[in-house]
């Protein structure tokens, strides 16, 4: 009796990786990949790629920025200034799932 072994196919996710905000309420785009937010997820490179390309392409309006603005303040939180949001947008990665660099490092 022969045995038949199923491959089967990795499935990996894709995530839009937001970059962090300092203590100076600045993005901070230079921090390491383990302390980014994990935005929206996809099934594809390609979807992560076009999604964060409309984001660019369409940036939030003013009416849009100013009720974010609102709800950052209603949680007791600094909002960002409009050109810092838009530079968070386009700081913006799209990372595989199991991207090594989304684990923190351990310090010894």
């Amino acid at each position: 009796m022969k045995t038949h072994h199923a491959t089967a196919l990795a499935i990996v996710a894709w995530y839009l990786m937001i970059p962090p905000i300092g203590a100076d309420n600045k993005v901070d785009a230079h921090a390491p990949l383990s302390q980014w937010r994990r935005g929206v997820g996809f099934e594809s490179e390609k979807d992560c790629n076009d999604s964060l390309k409309d984001a660019i392409q369409n940036p939030m309006t003013p009416a849009e920025y100013q009720a974010a603005a609102q709800a950052t303040k209603k949680a007791k939180m600094k909002p960002l200034s409009m050109s810092e949001m838009t530079k968070r947008t386009t700081e913006s990665l799209c990372v595989a799932g199991d991207d090594p660099r989304l684990k923190a490092k351990v310090k010894k």
